[in-house]
């Protein structure tokens, strides 16, 4: 996958927030909270698309899972905290 559909991709998938931003009151996202966003999608693209190339069968697989479970981790611990970072979301 290029770069350019990487961005294509990131875009897309942050365009349900900003819908949700625009629509619905409790939803409040900031500038630097779609910045933070896009970096993770296009990281976890980017990883997932790097492992595809470099490894096939089950470390595929298992790499893949790994980055999955890391981008989840980093999307809840900024948005509610789970680990107590002194970055987390409240």
């Amino acid at each position: 996958m290029s770069a350019v559909k990487r961005i294509i991709y990131t875009l897309i998938l942050l365009t349900i927030p900003f819908l949700s931003n625009m629509y619905i009151n409790d939803f409040n996202w900031s500038l630097v909270d779609f910045i933070i966003m896009g970096v993770l999608i296009f990281s976890f693209l980017s990883f997932t698309d790097f492992i595809r190339k470099k490894f096939s069968g089950i470390k595929e697989i298992l790499a893949i899972i790994i980055v999955v479970i890391v981008f989840i981790l980093l999307w809840a611990e900024l948005a509610v905290g789970i680990f107590g970072s002194p970055f987390a979301g409240s």
